[in-house]
């Protein structure tokens, strides 16, 4: 098990998403987007799931959001809100397809998706969140 085979795997489960298309996939918060729609994940909290006498156990949190910039056009708006909504689904559906990153993982869990707005740099930006956690059995040896 690996935490950058974990990285790269979530990285490529995201290019997947084919409804809606992400132009690119950010790993760690984006400070700036150049172009819609986007998706970024990060790291939000690691936890001790638990700890044996050899190893710990561990889960690790990620906050997954994808970004579409808002438009004037009330059509664009309405198009938008399909995109959201596929993604809400598409997202987790290509997570859930590989559960254990490739092996990189023990199993992953998604939590439920919400929506809002944000704003980067003076631009107003349609939000999707998707909560993501995995598991790593034994991810660090203890050595006596």
């Amino acid at each position: 098990m690996s935490r950058t085979g974990a990285l790269d795997r979530i990285d490529t489960l995201l290019g997947t998403v084919s409804s809606p298309t992400f132009d690119y996939v950010v790993r760690g918060e984006p400070f700036s987007i150049s172009a819609t729609p986007v998706v970024a994940f990060w790291l939000i909290s690691r936890n001790i799931a638990f700890e044996t006498l050899t190893d710990v156990s561990t889960t690790t949190d990620f906050l997954i959001r994808a970004y579409w910039r808002i438009q004037a056009s009330q059509d664009m708006r309405e198009d938008i809100e399909l995109d959201v909504w596929n993604a809400s689904v598409n997202i987790p559906s290509a997570l859930r397809g590989d559960s254990t990153l490739n092996g990189n993982v023990a199993d992953l869990s998604i939590g439920s998706a919400t929506t809002g707005y944000t704003e980067i740099g003076g631009l107003a930006f349609r939000t999707l969140d998707v909560p993501l956690t995995i598991e790593i059995m034994g991810e660090v040896a203890i050595a006596p």
